[in-house]
């Protein structure tokens, strides 16, 4: 088969697929125009495809696409959220506080911290400790999301957010006792 013969199939199927693809990529995004760029990565790869392997039958080809498109849309989330986890201030921390009825003590405490001092404090841990306590805490996710989110087992969530609690903790009681 002939590019140009490669790039009318392609135009073709565009035109008859594009508005689904794109639905299915923003079921997950929840932006369109990143989905229409996880869209447009999807039309690259099976331009690419048929370049390779020829042309499938409609049925096929339909299934292809919404598999790519499912799987990229899940491949950027898992970037996007390793890249992107940004924590909340001290008064939405205050209010998580509250709704758990932690100790007063810790109430206290983070009363007197400023925003600044405890986003340098969480964004100082680890990757792997600031995921956890950001989806955790701020987010309000299960161990079960985490785990899907991360994709490590739910013991491992747990394992981390108590690290990432120690650790926290312990930055704080140096801070107070110097």
């Amino acid at each position: 088969m002939e590019d140009f013969e490669h790039e009318t199939l392609l135009n073709n199927l565009v035109q008859q697929y594009q508005g689904q693809l794109i639905q299915i990529a923003l079921s997950h995004v929840k932006d369109f125009y990143t989905a229409e760029d996880i869209v447009q990565q999807v039309w690259v790869k099976y331009y690419f495809r048929i370049q390779e392997k020829g042309i499938n039958s409609e049925r096929s080809t339909y299934v292809w696409l919404y598999r790519v498109t499912v799987n990229q849309s899940i491949d950027f989330l898992r970037r996007f959220h390793s890249k992107n986890v940004k924590c909340m201030g001290s008064v939405e921390i205050m209010d998580h506080l509250q709704k758990n009825n932690l100790s007063s003590l810790e109430e206290g405490m983070l009363k007197k911290w400023k925003k600044e001092e405890i986003h340098e404090k969480i964004n100082s841990l680890p990757n792997k400790y600031l995921r956890v306590i950001v989806y955790f805490y701020f987010n309000d996710l299960s161990y079960e999301e985490i785990a899907t989110i991360l994709n490590i087992h739910v013991s491992t969530v747990r394992s981390r957010l108590h690290c990432a609690k120690f650790l926290l903790r312990n930055m704080y009681i140096k801070e107070f006792t110097y």
